[in-house]
């Protein structure tokens, strides 16, 4: 009998260890998600994918001419964002579709790829597109 209630004592605080530690990490990846979106709707595009990949140096030069790119292609502010569609795919992988907008109407969609090895959860490849089909077919 003791020994059954310290087995369901143990697996309770290893489940609760296990649903933390998963909590924290979704709590990071939203905290980081709602800068990245900002920068976005901020047409600071080269320091959003610098933040979000930080294996890829980008020079001072590379995010200016990605921030004046993405200027380029929408000369009006992003009034809104959010995310379209967001899959847990296995062994770790996640794939996240996000999507900016003005007020005429022009979107922005980037594709994210994302892997999660113990607490550490890194960008393995991002993509954009105007095209909403390009990523939405990939769900």
């Amino acid at each position: 009998m003791i020994k059954n209630s310290l087995l369901s004592a143990a697996l309770m605080l290893a489940t609760s260890a296990t649903v933390q530690a998963q909590t924290n990490l979704r709590t990071q990846f939203n905290q980081a998600l709602a800068l990245f979106n900002e920068m976005v709707m901020n047409k600071e595009i080269g320091e959003a994918i610098d933040m979000i990949q930080p294996d890829v140096i980008l020079s001072d030069a590379q995010k200016a001419e990605y921030n004046l790119a993405l200027t380029e292609a929408f000369p009006d502010a992003f009034i809104g964002s959010a995310t379209v569609q967001s899959e847990t795919l296995k062994s770790g992988f996640r794939q996240e579709m996000l999507a900016y907008w003005t007020e005429e109407g022009n979107y922005l969609y980037l594709y994210l790829v994302m892997h999660t090895q113990g607490a550490q959860q890194q960008v393995i490849h991002v993509e954009h597109t105007t095209t909403f089909a390009k990523f939405i077919s990939r769900f």
